[in-house]
């Protein structure tokens, strides 16, 4: 998900950020799915490359980092689905990943059959069964040799590529560099991130970032936080009715969260007066149409 999209389904989503560790390709490397192969060439490399210098964090090692939805694994299903088994939020701001599954952004176009290939043998991806091989006449052909033929799904892609670029000039770039130093330099915290997993935390560096924009998105900032913090009280309290053990690391970490919205909002508030003390006012129009857009 992006920052804004969060911010438009405050009281749907648990945000958070994700971090990821991502492979660089080289030349020669074999990419192999079930019967499905690539050998991969400098044109192939090339194509990660241009996604990884725009898209991507280099520290050594490769990072995504980006806006993303949590909550308790244990319910299976995403807080959007209505009971009907619909998607709630179709016609109001249904969030752009949602409109590019099954492809991945970060992977180059002629390669997207073999995230299909991978997602399709899957036994944990969600709609793996809806990903077959071969063409049928009540159903979209999305992949053909190689090649995204469905131009809604090229459109997709697309705009979920430039919403990443675009949410880096917003946010992810400023909290990369924020968290340098602590996390991406540090080899005992890179141990966090798991390899092909994520490593979530708070999505309090991202508010802080875009709040430092003006007094508008720092009160956006504000509401944002009075309504995760609501969000996280309400799923805990279901998650303490289920009694699951598998749901108190879960139950752990928003209650993480909770407290460094709690500290973050403090420290909003405190900005604040200083700021009408002072009569100083930082402004940074894009962050607050950005913002400022998710909310109307």
């Amino acid at each position: 998900m992006t920052l804004a999209e969060l911010f438009r389904h405050a009281d749907r989503f648990i945000g958070c950020i994700a971090i990821g560790r991502v492979a660089r390709r080289r030349p020669g490397e074999r990419l192999r799915v079930g019967r499905h192969e690539a050998v991969l060439d400098e044109g192939d490399c090339a194509g990660f490359d241009a996604l990884a210098d725009t898209l991507l964090y280099n520290a050594g090692d490769t990072f995504s980092i980006a806006a993303q939805g949590f909550d308790y694994p244990s319910l299976g299903r995403c807080p959007a689905l209505a009971d009907d088994g619909r998607c709630a939020i179709h016609l109001q701001g249904k969030p752009l990943t949602c409109e590019v599954v099954p492809l991945d952004p970060l992977v180059p176009d002629s390669l997207q059959y073999l995230v299909l290939a991978e997602r399709g043998n899957s036994a944990v991806y969600v709609g793996s069964a809806y990903i077959q091989e071969a063409k049928r006449n009540d159903a979209a052909l999305l992949i053909d040799e190689g090649r995204i033929v469905d131009p809604r799904a090229r459109d997709a892609l697309a705009r979920r590529r430039s919403a990443l670029e675009g949410e880096r000039a917003i946010w992810t770039q400023a909290v990369f560099d924020a968290l340098r130093a602590d996390l991406f330099d540090s080899a005992a915290a890179l141990a966090r991130i798991p390899v092909g997993g994520f490593l979530t935390i708070s999505l309090v560096p991202a508010l802080l970032t875009v709040a430092a924009a003006s007094a508008r998105c720092r009160e956006l900032c504000i509401d944002y936080i009075d309504s995760q913090l609501a969000l996280i009280e309400r799923g805990i309290a279901h998650a303490l009715t289920r009694r699951r053990l598998d749901d108190r690391p879960v139950t752990q970490q928003l209650r993480g969260f909770a407290n460094a919205y709690q500290h973050a909002k403090a420290r909003l508030v405190d900005a604040a007066a200083v700021e009408l003390d002072n009569g100083e006012r930082a402004e940074r129009s894009d962050v607050e149409a950005y913002l400022s857009s998710a909310v109307h």
